[in-house]
């Protein structure tokens, strides 16, 4: 100029910086990488400080409680002395009530349900949760992850665990907590352990799980004068055992035992006793036996003399149509004929007799009883039994001496 002096005040550089971001409503912003301050944060209702940021300071945008972000949460100084992008803005969020949990019950923290909130979950006794526990609200309106169920706490299956078990039975009331599993035994096994185990709180058995083991009678020992089989070489349950002794030696109880599911043999344990002389047992047998045949034949001898007797032949008197002597074998009476009767010279005694013989017997001719060989006078005019000892009287055509 011509006043020789340069136009204007000199120029000078100043350093480009961006003012303090615009907080926004319900918004919380922190600023970093700032030289003069390092770390500040900014709350909209705080007074304005005026404060000024260097290239690259980074702006956080948060929002209040029940609020969300809408908008890019991070904002950059550029070198042109605004910060980058759009300011955000918050937004209120609310995700509601949870559900209701069946057979448990949802605790709100902090007894809301905006954005942010956490839903507790918990399950009544004997029950257990199968899910989270904890869910928080979220920026969309929802609640996190999926809702939680109760689940009844039961105990596995005793029968699975006992899988195997060689003889092992267990009959189970409930598997729900405080229900009891009842061991036992095939025949022929014994119980070790708890008979018994109880369903816990925590879905556990309590105690372990019985074993069965073998009924053993165990070994008989040795028997004197006698010796023990042990059949199949085991003394287990159902197995047996026989006894047997010497010889001279006679066993007093039984020949066979078996192991009971008491572990004990059954019935009561033998021995072998010294047997009594054979000699003298078998000598009193033929004496035995003689005595009894000569019994046997003295009574047949005594039936064959009784026989003779009765077939012996009865004296009968001589009298008109004799009706007979009577046998005692067959109690009949039998009639004498007197067609029938003959002498020793073998004639009929009767041919010749007169009429008048029957009305006085004893009197008539000597003479006339003589010619036809009859007795005389002196002995009886008339006998009724032959005489003789060979003389033969037929009765009914039955010759009797």
């Amino acid at each position: 100029m011509d006043t020789y002096q340069w136009s204007e005040y000199s120029p000078r550089c100043e350093e480009i910086r961006c003012q303090e971001p615009i907080v926004a409503e319900n918004s919380i912003v922190s600023v970093t990488g700032n030289d003069r301050i390092h770390g500040r944060t900014l709350i909209r209702t705080s007074a304005s400080s005026r404060q000024t940021y260097q290239i690259g300071a980074l702006v956080k945008y948060r929002c209040e409680r029940g609020y969300k972000v809408v908008g890019e949460s991070l904002s950059t100084c550029e070198d042109n002395g605004q910060w980058s992008g759009v300011t955000p803005r918050c937004q209120y969020v609310d995700c509601g009530n949870p559900a209701r949990l069946q057979n448990g019950k949802v605790t709100l923290a902090t007894n809301a349900t905006y954005y942010g909130a956490a839903a507790l979950y918990e399950c009544d006794e004997h029950w257990q949760l199968d899910g989270v526990s904890r869910r928080l609200c979220q920026d969309n309106g929802t609640w996190s992850s999926e809702a939680p169920i109760c689940k009844e706490i039961t105990c596995a299956d005793p029968s699975i665990q006992i899988k195997g078990s060689t003889g092992l039975l267990v009959v189970t009331s409930t598997l729900s907590v405080g229900g009891e599993a009842h061991y036992r035994c095939d025949r022929g096994y014994s119980l070790k352990g708890n008979q018994t185990r109880t369903c816990m709180p925590k879905g556990q058995w309590s105690g372990a799980p019985p074993v069965c083991i073998p009924i053993d009678c165990k070994s008989p020992g040795n028997m004197e004068n006698g010796r023990i089989i042990i059949s199949n070489s085991s003394t287990l349950f159902g197995s047996s055992i026989e006894y047997h002794c010497l010889p001279q030696y006679q066993r007093v109880g039984p020949f066979l035992r078996k192991c009971l599911d008491d572990g004990k043999w059954s019935g009561e344990e033998p021995r072998c006793e010294l047997a009594r002389n054979e000699a003298a047992d078998s000598g009193t047998l033929p004496l035995s036996v003689g005595v009894g045949c000569g019994v046997v034949l003295f009574l047949l001898m005594l039936l064959g003399v009784i026989y003779l007797r009765l077939r012996k032949a009865t004296p009968v008197k001589n009298t008109e149509n004799i009706e007979g002597a009577e046998r005692k074998e067959d109690q009949n009476a039998a009639v004498m004929s007197y067609a029938s009767l003959h002498d020793t010279n073998g004639r009929h005694i009767y041919d010749h007799v007169t009429d008048n013989l029957y009305d006085s017997p004893y009197s008539g001719s000597i003479a006339e009883n003589s010619a036809y060989g009859r007795r005389s006078d002196t002995d009886s005019a008339y006998e009724p039994e032959p005489t003789g000892p060979n003389a033969v009287v037929t009765i009914n055509g039955v010759a009797v001496r």
